[in-house]
């Protein structure tokens, strides 16, 4: 008599386990990629889909009834990818658990559902980046819902592109929780979230669904259309009516200008009538959708993305082409979807000349709000350049005072003279200097930029978190007023030089950030910012980890008034040194201008995977 086969046959060489939760197997060459791997029971039954060993474990999401298996896994040597925005919790998980909060939680992600032990990670899988495991290619879908880093992985199988959609549903209309998605204090934004992905998913025209629990989907379409319509009716229900993010529609601020005022940063659309556009900024869906790990940050997560709004500038606008996105500057908010661009639609990015270090080489300084993921700048602006673009021309400015790498570009559209301003003046607030010192600021920072706008008082201003049209030429002249109080009172409060109690960084190690291994070599370069009005001298010397070293030993640096010194020194690991953490610090010993003032400066390194 034949035995009962444990696996469901779902098409000629996929195959579903079911465990703590579906196990899928793709088999080719009597070998099985398997997405999820539940307790680990999967590997008692390979022969009986032909297979002899595992190619490798692609996990959708962080839970651990997907990975509890994991260590029996990679002690037998099979490879294990993870997400790459929870890559932490599989294998940092003890860390994670080790410094984890477990009184006042008001993060209320459910994290505690993790590993409770480290496994190996051979590589993550990336947003939007496709993995080759055998015959067969996974595509990356980002799909946060049911936790922030979950993704889908999209593969032609059998004649078929299928989903393996983790916890993403359960059902036709059905999750496999709610309160997995809920990620802040009483909040529903998981369930945006999941929104949100659920209709990026419609879009991947998709012909099977594989879900983590739940039966397989043979109607995709109707399964994530009657969930989208639950899931919108309770968001609407706990957000007070409010419309989810995919359903809100760009504000049209002039017949070329859209400002879609619903993003987490405002960010606008500059059309031409030849289909092309610009975008000025481009960041996350909105503010709830941004801020899981900007308000409640947790060990080495990083700020997702989730591609939004550009279907409705093609089908709605007309928009063809987008040629470039102009960043006001470098902050997360701002660019987390830049490098989406630059990856799946090949647009440019251009920016202001002294953004450009900053966005290519993110590792290299500590100020705020830097997002992670190298943004390739195309083309740099100095100050005062003019872009001319499908009819228009845009003046641009070295505007600082929100932040050091900041630009304001001024342009006449439509009759009306338009500002694109950052976060730099917000008559919302009052016209307020907005000061945030990690950021580089410097005494007379604002005051530079209120000139600028007294000179071109626009009478339509583009703001990062602020969409003002008929301003009256008052809110520029009360900016300025401000401007000048504050650097009065900067100087009045400060001793000495004031710039030198403003600017944190005014010593620095870069870059600030480097990633290495046993036996490497670093090149770090020791920057001091000189503000007085003569030359000054400063003496130097790294302070290592026990058993480092460095060339030169110390040095001294001579630095003109109002300049910039630097220093290079070569730093070496030893062959033998064991990464105690996952990241180690080092320290610049600094006597500037005759007085000593220690270990003013520090840096990081992290061991490299």
């Amino acid at each position: 008599m034949a035995t009962e086969s444990a696996w469901q046959h779902l098409s000629e060489n996929l195959y579903c386990f079911e465990d703590t939760c579906r196990v899928y197997a793709v088999v080719d060459g009597g070998e099985a990629t398997l997405v999820d791997f539940g307790s680990g029971a999967v590997l008692d039954h390979l022969g009986e889909i032909g297979a002899s060993r595992v190619r490798g474990i692609l996990h959708t999401h962080q839970d651990r009834d997907q990975g509890q298996g994991d260590l029996r896994a990679a002690n037998a040597g099979t490879p294990i990818y993870g997400p790459e925005h929870e890559r932490h919790l599989f294998e940092h998980a003890e860390l994670v658990w080790a410094t984890k909060q477990t009184y006042n939680v008001y993060n209320v992600r459910n994290t505690y559902f993790s590993l409770t032990h480290d496994v190996p990670v051979a590589g993550s899988l990336e947003d939007f980046a496709t993995l080759s495991h055998g015959c067969t290619d996974f595509t990356v879908l980002p799909t946060p819902g049911h936790s922030v880093g979950s993704l889908a992985l999209l593969a032609e199988i059998d004649g078929r592109r299928v989903a393996f959609t983790g916890d993403l549903l359960f059902a036709p209309g059905k999750v496999q929780t709610m309160y997995d998605m809920q990620y802040n204090y009483g909040a529903v934004d998981g369930v945006e979230a999941a929104i949100l992905s659920l209709a990026n998913l419609t879009r991947c025209e998709p012909g099977l669904l594989c879900p983590s629990h739940g039966e397989p989907m043979w109607d995709p379409h109707g399964a994530i259309r009657e969930t989208l319509e639950k899931l919108t009716s309770f968001y609407k229900l706990l957000s007070n009516g409010m419309m989810p993010a995919g359903e809100i529609d760009f504000v049209p601020v002039l017949p070329h200008v859209l400002a879609a005022t619903y993003a987490c940063s405002y960010f606008y659309v500059i059309t031409s009538d030849s289909g092309k556009a610009l975008l000025v900024d481009f960041g996350a869906p909105n503010l709830s959708l941004f801020s899981p790990a900007q308000i409640h940050f947790e060990p080495r997560e990083r700020v997702r993305f989730v591609e939004h709004s550009l279907e409705r500038l093609r089908t709605q606008y007309g928009v063809r082409e987008i040629e470039a996105v102009l960043p006001s500057h470098y902050h997360d908010d701002h660019v987390n979807g830049i490098p989406y661009l630059q990856r799946q639609l090949g647009v440019q990015c251009w920016a202001y000349e002294n953004m450009k270090e900053i966005l290519e080489n993110p590792r290299g300084e500590l100020i705020g709000c830097v997002l992670p993921d190298p943004i390739r700048v195309h083309r740099t602006f100095h100050d005062g350049e003019r872009l001319q673009w499908e009819g228009f021309e845009f003046t641009i400015h070295y505007t600082p005072g929100h932040a050091d790498y900041h630009m304001g570009m001024f342009s006449a559209i439509d009759g009306h003279s338009v500002a694109f301003s950052g976060d730099n003046v917000f008559p919302l607030t009052g016209s307020t200097p907005s000061l945030i010192y990690r950021k580089h600021v410097h005494k007379t920072s604002h005051q530079q930029t209120a000139r600028l706008y007294q000179q071109y008082a626009p009478d339509i201003l583009c703001a990062g978190h602020d969409l003002q049209t008929e301003v009256a030429p008052t809110v520029y002249q009360r900016f300025a007023a401000k401007a000048l109080q504050m650097t009065q009172l900067f100087e009045a409060l400060l001793p000495g030089e004031a710039n030198f109690g403003l600017e944190p960084s005014w010593v620095q190690i870069y870059p600030y950030q480097s990633l290495a291994r046993s036996g490497d070599t670093l090149s770090l370069e020791v920057r001091i910012t000189n503000f007085l009005d003569k030359p000054a001298e400063a003496q130097v010397e790294l302070r290592l980890p026990a058993g480092w070293s460095c060339e030169p030993v110390g040095a001294t640096v001579s630095i003109p008034g109002g300049k910039r010194g630097q220093q290079v020194f070569r730093v070496r690991i030893p062959a033998g040194y064991r990464f105690v953490y996952p990241r180690v610090a080092l320290a610049a010993d600094v006597t500037f201008d005759g007085r000593y003032l220690g270990q003013i400066a520090e840096a990081v390194v992290e061991k490299a995977s």
